[in-house]
Order: structure tokens, then sequence, then C-alpha cells
């Protein structure tokens, strides 16, 4: 803890001295800042730098969206002068943002924004283990958003889904609250009440229209035409160490959508082996195993929970998404999502900053507060991939984290963060929702012609969302009336600011910060890896004296030979404007490649695969391994857990030229 406050003490006074460089006359006020700044670290540790400051960095969000700056009970921003509300830290920077009476500048001055969002967020995502009791309270909290999910109107909980009633669904339904039982202490669990649904009938209408259309456009889903594949991350029925491709269970529920014999097989004689053996008897039963829910560590205030889902589900789910990701392409929703890239997003946010003809919308658990009743009714056009969803769609969770939540839960909500089938399908409703909602408010008939061309305006990865302006207000409501929760601290509509898909953006200027991940030690080689990408990124951003800061950091702990290489190299080292200098580095000339070559430090990932037996080392090769020039190492086993270190190699001279 106190090499990690001296670290980032020792940033954010390089970070002052970049400031002090740019505006000279800000000197003084520059050092009261680090004073101040380091006195508070001193006084409440590490928190006031990953929760505090970025609160005040979200406040600052909103002041420059509403174009006034409010006073803040934050420690440390107490105004300079009575009656004021200006704070004394950073009050030079501010005061180049807004007036002495908080009211945002006419003359404001983007670089200022940027130096201030940057100090207010720079530590907000500093690897650092959160306290127990803000585990347990996010488990809380996610069991507590399951229990007020909507509860459907088929039979998901039961191995077949009835599709009979598809077509008599609709948003504009009203729905049956039963509430889940989830502590001991909730008697009312019969209690029905019948509510309506909050959103008009003629929007309901228009949105229900606008899902018919594009998801007819999808096409039938059959399992075998899409690709399957298996994940990096854990499943909840095997160990790390297992063969993935062994599938110790394939549900009764899974078999009626995906076949085993096809898809967990390389070919029909494998799958008689299987059958003749004693594991089938295990492997294909009714039984379901559950999804497991695991604690990563995102921030000091509390981690990301995911579950970790069963083998074969997994499996499976990623023919759902190969699916939805090629026939997204070729329907009306094609110009507004783009499943494997952010930059259209990044983009219209951009431009929207300057011209405020959009906004960007973000939803706090998207994931968890999808129900079951929203995906029937969005997808009821397509019954075969409705099927396909609610056969890959694990009912139970364990939860092994916090004992004062329940430890066996069955989920109401449509799937966790984890599922392979999550974004997609969260990125095809959040795109509907909008284009619906749009079409109603400008009174525009839903046809495939009308979808298409408003989807143009319109851009969503994910749970991020941007819309025209003059329907963002409106669409807030759609979404709140579904049972979606809006983030209000980062939805921006009005004034100059927009965030969306890792970009922020005021009056079109990039006040994206650039964050520490963590600090650098010997021991762990990814630190070392994470503090060179660090450095270049503050370097390209302008911030000279904080990427050296970060060199020096590496240098002081061992004589690392990690060359500088110039700007945008791909060659691992430190970028510099004056590209590569030879001097001082070990030189060859290699007679087998004919080149010159010089001994420097680099990063080295290795990762064995330990042999198994069985046919699935056949399914495997189908899946995985592709065509190359020549075979380096093995292709076909069980990974073992890979391992990183910084090894001193021959590197051509050219590449660390380029």
């Amino acid at each position: 803890m106190k090499s990690d406050i001296q670290y980032l003490q020792g940033l954010y006074s390089a970070m002052f001295v970049d400031i002090e460089v740019y505006f000279p006359h800000l000197q003084v006020d520059c050092r009261r800042d680090v004073s101040r700044l380091l006195s508070l670290i001193d006084q409440r540790g590490l928190p006031y730098l990953m929760v505090d400051l970025p609160a005040f960095g979200k406040h600052l969000d909103m002041c420059l969206a509403n174009g006034s700056l409010t006073r803040s009970e934050i420690a440390g921003f107490r105004p300079f002068r009575k009656g004021g509300v200006i704070p004394r830290l950073f009050k030079g920077l501010l005061l180049r943002i807004f007036d002495e009476n908080g009211v945002l500048r006419v003359d404001y001055d983007p670089v200022a924004i940027r130096f201030c969002r940057q100090l207010c967020l720079m530590a907000k995502k500093y690897k650092m283990a959160c306290s127990d009791s803000s585990t347990w309270e996010h488990v809380h909290e996610f069991f507590t958003i399951d229990h007020e999910v909507r509860p459907p109107s088929l039979n998901w909980d039961e191995d077949e889904l009835r599709t009979d009633n598809l077509r008599n669904l609709h948003i504009g339904d009203s729905y049956n609250y039963r509430p889940a039982p989830l502590f001991d202490n909730i008697s009312d669990i019969n209690r029905s009440d019948e509510s309506p649904s909050t959103i008009g009938a003629d929007l309901a209408d228009a949105i229900q229209r606008t899902a018919d259309a594009c998801i007819a456009t999808f096409g039938g889903f059959s399992a075998t035409e899409w690709r399957t594949k298996h994940g990096p991350g854990a499943v909840s029925d095997q160990r790390r160490t297992s063969f993935k491709y062994d599938f110790p269970n394939w549900p009764a529920k899974l078999e009626r959508a995906f076949p085993q014999s096809e898809l967990a097989f390389a070919n029909y004689g494998f799958w008689i082996d299987f059958l003749n053996s004693q594991e089938a008897h295990v492997a294909l039963s009714a039984h379901e195993p559950p999804s497991k829910l695991i604690a990563v560590p995102k921030t000091l205030k509390g981690p990301r929970l995911i579950a970790a889902e069963p083998v074969s589900h997994q499996w499976c789910q990623q023919s759902i998404r190969d699916y939805l990701t090629v026939q997204m392409r070729k329907s009306p929703l094609e110009r507004c999502i783009m499943i494997h890239d952010q930059r259209p997003n990044q983009r219209l946010a951009f431009e929207a900053s300057h011209t405020q003809s959009h906004a960007t919308i973000d939803l706090s658990a998207a994931s968890d507060r999808i129900s079951c009743w929203l995906v029937e009714r969005i997808f009821r056009a397509n019954s075969s991939l409705l099927e396909a969803l609610h056969a890959t769609r694990t009912r139970w969770i364990v939860n092994t984290i916090d004992k004062k939540s329940p430890n066996f839960h069955k989920i109401r909500k449509f799937s966790c963060m984890g599922s392979a089938c999550t974004f997609p399908v969260q990125s095809v409703i959040f795109a509907i929702l909008t284009i619906g909602t749009i079409l109603h408010v400008r009174n525009i008939p839903v046809t495939l012609a009308s979808v298409r061309r408003i989807s143009r305006e319109v851009q969503v990865y994910g749970d991020d969302i941007i819309c025209p302006i003059d329907c963002w207000e409106v669409l807030l409501g759609t979404l709140s009336g579904l049972g979606l929760k809006v983030n209000r601290t980062k939805t921006f509509g009005t004034g100059k600011f927009r965030e969306s898909c890792g970009v922020d953006a005021y009056d079109g200027y990039d006040v994206t910060p650039t964050y520490s991940i963590t600090r650098p030690e010997v021991s762990r080689p990814g630190s070392i890896s994470s503090l060179v990408d660090t450095h270049n990124n503050f370097l390209i951003k302008g911030y000279e004296r904080t990427a050296e800061y970060l060199k020096s950091t590496v240098t002081g702990i061992r004589n690392f030979r990690i060359p500088d290489v110039p700007i945008g190299s791909g060659t691992f080292g430190w970028w510099s404007f004056n590209g590569f200098e030879p001097s001082g580095f070990k030189t060859r000339w290699n007679d087998d490649l004919q080149r010159t070559e010089v001994q420097v430090d680099s990063l080295t990932t290795r990762s064995n695969k330990r042999p198994v037996e069985g046919g699935g080392q056949m399914l495997q090769y189908f899946t995985e391994v592709q065509p190359v020039d020549f075979i380096q190492g093995d292709r076909i086993g069980v990974s073992d857990r890979s391992s990183s270190s910084i090894r001193r190699r021959w590197e051509s001279l050219d590449h660390l030229k380029a």
C-alpha cells in the first residue's frame, strides 16, 4: 500500500509539472495544488485518488453538460472564497473553464478541461483489491436486481419452450409481478399485482413493429450452420486444467436445439463410441449444471461480477453469437451495430459533442436487467432463434462468494455477463428500442426502408447507445419503462460533453484521460509491460514529464534494456520522438538472416499445451487449427496457464527503427 501511494504521489507531481509547462502563469496554483493533493493523500490514502477524485470528475462532466459549476461536498473541494463555487483544489485550471460565479466561459480552454479530467480520473482504474464488504455488497445488489426483473410470459423455466402463443406477445402487454423468493424474510411470495406497461400504446406498437421487421430478416436458426468455439475464460463444470472438448454434461434442454451428435464430436464414429461408454449415462441427462458467480477485480469501489457458464452451454452460445453477428450485416440494423468495432460509436460521439446532434446514453447493469419478458417480445418473429436462446440459457447460478446471499438461485434475467449471447442480444434489443422510438417520435410508418434509413442515425455497442437529440428523452422513458436503468452520470444530451466506448469528447476536442493501472514490480513482468504501454499513451498526449517519470520507475528497480522506439512502433519499447538510438546496446551481424541485430529486453509469453487422449482432439483440430507455413509448438491439447517474462533477445535493427 505504501509503495502504491508513493508511486501515485510521484505520478501526480509529474503531471503538475506538465501543467506548469503548458500554463506557465499557473505555476503558483499548480504548486499549491500539489501540496494540497499530497496532504489529502496522506490523510485519506488511496481511496481519495481512486474514489473521491473520480467522483469530482463525474461532477465536473455533469457541470460541463449543464453549463455551470455547482458546489461539491467532496473532501478537498471547498470553495476558495466564501459564497463562491470554484474550489481551492485545481482553482487555476477551473477558472480557465468557468468564471468566478461558476458559469461556463464563452472562451473556455479545452486543454484545461483535459487537464482537470486527467487529474480527477488518472487513478480511477488503478488495480487494487476492494474490501470483502464491498464485494459482498455487489453480490447482494446482483441478487436484488435479479429479484426485480420482470417475469416472462413463456415457460422459460421448463426444458421445452412452448412458442404457440408467440404472436400474441406484445411490448405493450401488461404483466403479472410475482416476486421470486430471495431472502428468508420475504413472506409475500404469492402476491400478484397487475401492472400496466409504462410506455404508451402507440410507442409500444412502433417498437414491436420495428422488432418484427428486423428480426424476421435474420432468417431461421440452424445450429449446425454456425461456428462453435470455446472461449478463454473459466467454465462452471470443469477445472481449468480439464479438456473443454470432453463436455462432461449435455443437458436434454440443450439437445433439443443443439444435437450432441452434430456439435460435440468430430464425426459419428466418435459419437457412437461415446454412446457405448459409461460417460454417456452421466453426460446425457435432464440435469443442467448451474453457472458460477465469480468476482473479478475492477476498482477499489467493487469487483465486476460475471457468471462462468457450463462448458456445453458456452460452446453452443458461440454459434448463436456467430449467427447474430453475420445476419445483422444483412438486416436493416447493419449500419447501427458493429459487434467487433467501437470506432463508429467513438466517431459519432466526437461529432455529437460539437454539433449536439446526438445524445450518448449509458445503462447501469444492463445485462442484469434484460428480462426474458423483453427478449421473447423482441425476438417473437423468429421462433427458431428464440428456442435456441432458451436452450443455451443457464437457469441456475451458484454463489460461493457471500454467505448471506442465496447459494443456489434460479435467475430471472435473460443472461448474466459471461454468456456469449449477452452482448449481441442486448445490442440488437437496444438498437430496436432506439429505432422504434425515433420512428414513433417523428411519426414515420414502420417499414423496412424507414428502419434502414433511421438506423444510419443510430449507433449501438452493447449498452452504449447514441441516438438523435430530438428523441433521447423519450428513449430514456422507453428504457426505464421496460425495466432498464439509465446511468444518469454517464448519459449526456445537453451541453457539449459526450462519452461512448471509452472516448470522452467536449465540443469536438478529445478530453479522454489516460489511466495508470499499476506500479512496476520485477516479480510481475506484466506490470512492466503495462508501464511501457502507459508511458506511450501519456507521451502521445503531450504529457512528456509524466511519461519520463513512468520510465524512471521501471529503470529505477532494475537496469532493463528496453529500447526507445519510434512513435507508433509495434516493437516492445518506450515510444520516443527521436526514435531508436543504438548507442549503449550490443549489436551483431547475423549471417543466417543477413541483418544487423541489437540485444534488447522484450516481453515474451509462453503457453504450452498438454497432450490429451480421446476423440476430442480431432474436434479441437477442426475448430482451432489454422493452416500456417510452419508448425511451432503443439497446437492440440489443454493449454497450461500462460507465463510472461522479460527476456534479453536479439532484435532486428530495422524493426527497432521502423
